[in-house]
């Protein structure tokens, strides 16, 4: 088993990302880490420039990842933004927000990066998802209360009944990692830097 920096304060992404690496054999070691997000447009773009500051504060061979949603009948919004959008909004003003929607269509483009001393690789996907008409579940981010894979249950009540939402698509950018990393040299030979995880 190879373990690997996973810089990240968010628990969820956490469990995602480790039920997908371990069947690779990568050993996801999550390591909290407070990290200035640039303000841009292109989710990819704050993916990359996280990846470089987490490695230049960790001095070792990391992952990240950074989710972005997109509305279409909202002309794309929140975009990038979807973290401040879940601190500002409560599922109920989330619900208001999109209730009277014609195109109900959610798109969550998740960007995994690579970083080590001489490279960065980028992994993406994008999963589409539905908005629901009412709150199903609970969660602490609001989107989820309300983002659907199968047009029934919401994210927060797959997380809710097996501890992480159970959808293969879901997870397609770390797939694209793990068959990546299985495959490089790094993989047998770069021990993982203790660091402290407080």
């Amino acid at each position: 088993m190879t373990r690997l920096a996973f810089a990240t304060s968010n628990t969820l992404k956490f469990l995602i990302a480790d039920e997908v690496c371990r069947p690779y054999g990568i050993e996801l070691v999550r390591v909290p880490i407070d990290l200035l997000e640039i303000q841009a447009d292109n989710g990819e773009a704050i993916a990359r420039h996280k990846a470089a500051a987490a490695f230049e504060a960790l001095h070792q061979p990391l992952v990240i990842s950074d989710d972005s949603t997109s509305i279409p009948g909202l002309g794309g919004f929140p975009g990038p933004y979807m973290k401040y959008m879940n601190e500002w909004l409560t599922p109920a003003d989330f619900l208001h927000l999109t209730e009277t929607l014609e195109d109900r269509r959610l798109i969550l483009r998740q960007v995994v990066v690579y970083q080590d001393a001489t490279q960065q690789r980028v992994f993406t996907a994008d999963i589409n998802c539905l908005l629901l008409k009412e709150i199903r579940g609970e969660s602490k981010y609001s989107h989820l209360t309300l983002t659907s894979v199968d047009g029934t249950h919401s994210l927060a009540q797959g997380i809710a009944a097996g501890g992480q939402p159970v959808f293969d698509d879901a997870r397609g950018a770390w797939h694209e990692f793990s068959e990546w990393f299985d495959q490089q040299e790094i993989a047998q030979s770069a021990p993982l830097v203790r660091v402290s995880q407080s």
